[in-house]
């Protein structure tokens, strides 16, 4: 297994070196496995748009088109490989009212600096948010940032106790990403069914533990293509 890492120029030069990493990859097997994980949805659908059309040369060398290679975000990716787990232990995909049911109780049980606004709409919404970005961080991380104000000791607490009533029960992304990093590393076929995987325009929009894990258990070969040169 090995890595490479390319540095080109956003636009049509990135296209142009994921074709030609993806025409690497599948060499005279016009068949053979590869997933591009890209950063959106938008981002899968024109650039396989564009490869399809052979407006950057063929793909495989046997004409132009596009056969198996699957374009998914970083997130649908880990939904294919880490659901199945979650979902057999029993646990459901949270949704953004069931996190802010979750954050009103904790208000209701303990409000502490929220307690003039509890019962605001904003509040809620604000909670939410903080919620989703602290679920990437390490248990360190969160006692110094809550060690960092009064106010921030209260965000800490709550999405503490909003966590804890729903752990059990439901899953989000961040469980995702652990669920599949874990099934990687049970299931050396799992990463072999992905054939060569290629992140296409990455971005920094992953928890760092879970992009380490992922890349020492990646299929034959993975590729960095098309990030942005600065």
């Amino acid at each position: 297994m090995g890595a490479k890492l390319s540095w080109v120029r956003h636009g049509r030069p990135a296209a142009e070196e994921l074709r030609s990493t993806i025409s690497l990859a599948k060499g005279d097997e016009p068949l053979a496995p590869v997933t591009i994980v890209v950063p959106s949805n938008y981002v899968g659908v024109a650039t396989r748009r564009l490869l399809a059309s052979g407006a950057l040369g063929s793909v495989c060398g046997r004409g132009i088109g596009v056969a198996a290679v699957s374009f998914v975000t970083v997130y649908r990716l880990a939904e294919l490989l880490g659901s199945a787990q979650l979902a057999g232990s029993g646990r459901r995909p949270v949704s953004t009212p069931v996190i802010a049911a979750a954050l009103r109780s904790a208000l209701t049980l303990q409000p502490g600096i929220f307690a003039p606004v509890a019962g605001h709409a904003a509040t809620e919404t604000a909670l939410v948010a903080a919620y989703r970005e602290l679920r990437d961080l390490s248990d360190g991380a969160l006692d110094a940032l809550a060690e960092s104000s009064e106010r921030a000791a209260d965000v800490v607490r709550l999405h503490r106790t909003a966590r804890a009533s729903l752990e059990a029960d439901f899953y989000d992304e961040e469980d995702l990403l652990d669920s599949a990093a874990e099934t990687l590393r049970r299931d050396v076929t799992t990463a072999h069914r992905l054939g060569t995987v290629i992140v296409y325009l990455p971005r920094a929009t992953v928890p760092s533990r879970w992009c380490a894990s992922w890349l020492r258990r990646r299929s034959d070969r993975s590729h960095r293509a098309g990030r942005d040169h600065r």
